[in-house]
């Protein structure tokens, strides 16, 4: 869960503005990691099993809404039924003081719409292997009769270790012929009324019509093309124009935009997005047994025929309610016309792109390797900062944001050596710049907490701020202003070296450091 620092919360989420410090229950709050519709999520301690905790609270004008307590009861229920290895635990719900929260598995590392902005796309056995854990977390809830339904990259947790968690369940409920127990499907929603992430949502969703695990499958192919495209498939001025395109148009061909990759795969993902839930894959296990195949560089079965131009336009396209209709006075006629349409580009275009031929049957496509584990795959942002600061024509001041950049990111990626190196090589800077030598000092802090060596790595810090007098003093404000992501892997630092040696807080002259937002707050010694 990415940390969004410990600033103010806005007030309009009902909550106080900073958890942090309270103690809740059997949790002691300990930072701020984001926000959202439903409210706040900070990171925790549970004092009686010493563990760390996500704590999402709910916000207290949703708390006083019956419906949205139903929602937020319903997906701890839900999703506490879920144990699975990529899915987000639950670990307990309770109220406290008024504060209602849902405690859950704390997944130290960050969202994949976060990972895509600062990396990009990923190296294809890194990429396989998001997608192949996405399924089967997938898989796992479609067994209980659990839709997502709001399947997007900020609600793919990914590990330091590449490993994948499916978070936030919030607007899931179950569908008919699959609830646990025979239990009867929760209506959450009023009518009218869509949940769901205009970017990723499948055109049932756009169109207010039932939605079971297709839906999530058709959100999936949205994310795994966002994945392997470096963007999504539909974009638009407003969230009204990004809806309508996942009804009314085919997305551009993958295969255009990656010729590198095997068009089997860029054949599943097109699957995956066809507009009409019974052209798609009918379960997650269906996607994870072709991923299988594609891992292996195995031929795909040929998909099932699709439906004539007449079955068309009585699948879900057609929509007698359609949520959000496109303007100009537009029928129900016109909507069939769209929907069949669609539906006869995608039968197509998700087994014959434009320049490459249908796979036959007996033709292999090209083997990939292990995709497990990827911490070795060398990502394309190394590549790029790697080649940076080896580019003599960069000017002093992008070499030095090219080796911060590095050297946090080694840090991030568990490489603290690597780390070490460049930032050693920043501390020691022949010309004697003292902004690179400050961040190369508080880039070794970070080394040293990432080692567990608290102590040392307080020091560090400590010795950096106090360096050159006042003069250091604007340095480092400039350092961080300058670096934000140096400033916010020192501000995880060394919340990890307060609680690796047992303390609340840390020495004024470095407790001001612990919130990135500080800087910008003015909280000095």
């Amino acid at each position: 869960m990415a940390d969004t620092g410990g600033g103010m919360a806005d007030e309009s989420d009902g909550l106080p503005q900073d958890l942090t410090d309270r103690r809740v229950g059997d949790y002691q709050v300990l930072r701020k990691l984001g926000q959202g519709a439903m409210g706040q999520v900070y990171l925790a301690r549970q004092l009686s099993l010493k563990r760390e905790v996500a704590l999402k609270f709910l916000r207290s004008d949703h708390a006083a809404n019956p419906v949205a307590l139903q929602r937020f009861q319903a997906e701890a229920e839900a999703v506490a039924q879920l144990t699975h290895p990529n899915i987000v635990q639950v670990f307990a719900v309770g109220e406290h003081d008024g504060l209602r929260y849902i405690a859950l598995e704390y997944v130290d590392g960050r969202n994949l719409r976060d990972y895509l902005a600062r990396k990009g796309a990923p190296e294809l056995p890194l990429a396989l292997s998001i997608l192949r854990q996405v399924a089967a977390a997938l898989q796992r809830a479609g067994e209980v009769g659990l839709v997502h339904r709001d399947v997007k990259p900020e609600n793919i947790m990914i590990t330091r270790k590449a490993e994948v968690k499916v978070a936030d369940f919030g607007l899931s409920r179950y569908f008919a012929g699959g609830a646990v127990g025979g239990a009867e499907p929760l209506h959450l929603t009023q009518s009218g009324m869509t949940l769901g992430t205009p970017l990723y949502m499948s055109p049932e969703q756009v169109q207010g019509l039932p939605a079971d695990h297709r839906s999530d499958i058709y959100s999936f192919g949205v994310t795994a093309y966002h994945l392997l495209a470096g963007q999504p498939p539909f974009t638009g001025a407003t969230p009204f124009e990004v809806a309508v395109q996942h009804v009314r148009e085919v997305a551009p061909p993958l295969a255009g935009l990656r010729p590198d990759l095997p068009a089997a795969l860029c054949a599943v993902v097109h699957r995956m997005m066809a507009k009409s839930p019974a052209d798609r894959y009918q379960t997650a296990r269906d996607v994870m047994r072709d991923l299988a195949k594609v891992h292996k560089g195995l031929p795909l079965a040929p998909p099932a025929a699709p439906p004539s131009a007449e079955t068309a336009t009585a699948t879900p396209l057609s929509g007698s309610a359609t949520v959000l209709p496109p303007g100009g006075g537009n029928s129900r006629r016109a909507w069939r016309a769209v929907g069949a349409a669609s539906l006869l580009a995608l039968a197509g275009l998700g087994w014959w792109l434009p320049g490459r031929a249908h796979t036959p049957a007996d033709v292999k496509t090209v083997g990939l390797p292990d995709a497990r584990p990827p911490v070795a795959v060398t990502s394309a942002r190394e590549r790029e900062l790697t080649g940076r600061t080896k580019d003599r024509t960069l000017k002093p001041a992008e070499y030095l944001t090219a080796m911060v950049e590095l050297g946090v990111l080694y840090a991030q990626e568990h490489r603290p050596d690597d780390a070490e190196k460049v930032f050693k090589d920043l501390s020691a800077d022949s010309a004697g710049r003292t902004e690179a030598t400050v961040a190369g000092r508080l880039g070794l802090a970070v080394v040293l907490a990432h080692r567990d060596k608290a102590k040392e790595s307080n020091q560090a810090v400590a010795d950096a701020v106090a360096g050159g007098s006042g003069a250091a003093q604007v340095v480092l404000d400039k350092v961080l202003f300058k670096h934000p992501d140096l400033g916010q892997a020192l501000a995880e630092a060394l919340h990890r070296n307060a609680e690796n040696l047992g303390t609340p807080k840390l020495p004024k002259e470095i407790e001001w450091l612990r919130t990135p937002g500080g800087l910008r707050g003015g909280r000095k010694p």
